[in-house]
């Protein structure tokens, strides 16, 4: 009998638009800041507020000169609306939380991105549906800060001299490798074994020499681990970024540096060989970097370990 009357009886309660311009008001010790808050004007904050000490028979607010008090009866009737409001805001949260759509900010090298990772992502998207990436690439390669970022993707040797740019930004921030780093020349097949064939070193004297700007040294750096630190290319063009130069490369425009392991499908397809492959100058892996806000962000978590997965590679280190 009593469940019964409980499912029938009728809630005597004010208005909504009464309840949260009062409760606005209140909390804002403004009806300036309440009508702000709540996308009206102050005319109107005011007129529910009389409106609800009509309805109730109190008086809820006293004002004073610009600013805005409470009664006996607005200082005790506060507390209970705004828990109640509190509840209704929980409770929404919880019922509309299967259709939020997480996302996730991932800051990548442009090349890294453009030849191993936006190939792959379309696979992380599929396991993992309910988020939504934001990739974004950069230039600075050393002078970034990984707070900006869920996750970020850069070689220990961006890394090494970020960090001494900006030591106060790596405290805490958790990072590991999960893709090898190296460079080695690379070119297309018909370049490779034509009729200036590419059999030793010192053969890239015939030929053009792309390279980017991103990384204007490293043909230096090889050419001297190769044993030719004095060679001279036949001829040179010069990309802003290395993914541009290994395209030219595909082209059969000459001979650019890349990474084999961020090029596996690539070379798997043919597209380009190593002319070389035995030789390599090895640049200390890549790695993912986890700024504390992300620590336990689940989608962040659930990026860096598709990441492992993909690059193969294990043992992880915290900076700071």
């Amino acid at each position: 009998m009593n469940s019964t009357h409980a499912k029938t009886t009728t809630r005597r309660l004010p208005p909504l638009n009464m309840l949260r311009a009062f409760e606005a008001a209140a909390r804002c010790e403004s009806v300036t800041l309440a009508a702000q808050e709540l996308h009206v004007t102050q005319s109107a904050v005011s007129h529910q507020i009389k409106a609800l000490e009509t309805w109730l028979g109190v008086p809820l607010v006293q004002r004073s000169g610009r600013g805005l008090g409470l009664t006996a009866e607005g200082a005790a009737y506060l507390p209970s609306l705004r828990s109640a409001f509190d509840l209704v805001a929980q409770a929404t949260a919880r019922i509309a939380q299967p259709t939020r759509r997480n996302t996730l900010s991932v800051n990548s090298m442009a090349s890294l991105s453009a030849q191993w990772l936006i190939p792959r992502l379309a696979a992380f998207c599929a396991e993992v549906p309910d988020v939504d990436v934001q990739l974004s690439t950069t230039v600075k390669a050393f002078d970034f800060d990984p707070a900006a970022f869920d996750v970020s993707i850069r070689c220990m040797y961006d890394i090494e001299r970020a960090e001494l740019l900006r030591k106060d930004k790596w405290q805490g921030v958790q990072m590991e490798a999960f893709l090898p780093e190296s460079l080695t020349p690379l070119c297309s097949p018909q370049l490779a074994h034509g009729t200036l064939a590419l059999q030793t070193p010192r053969d890239l004297g015939q030929h053009t020499l792309l390279q980017s700007r991103s990384t204007p040294l490293f043909w230096q750096d090889w050419l001297a681990a190769a044993g030719e630190p004095q060679l001279r290319p036949a001829n040179t063009l010069t990309f802003d970024h290395t993914h541009l130069a290994v395209q030219a490369a595909i082209q059969g425009m000459g001979v650019a540096l890349g990474n084999p392991h961020q090029l596996r499908d690539v070379l798997d397809g043919g597209l380009l060989v190593r002319p070389f492959p035995e030789l390599e100058i090895d640049l200390k892996n890549v790695y993912w970097i986890r700024p504390p806000h992300a620590a336990q962000n689940p989608q962040a978590l659930a990026f860096c370990r598709w990441l492992e997965e993909c690059g193969g590679l294990g043992g992880g280190e915290a900076a700071g």
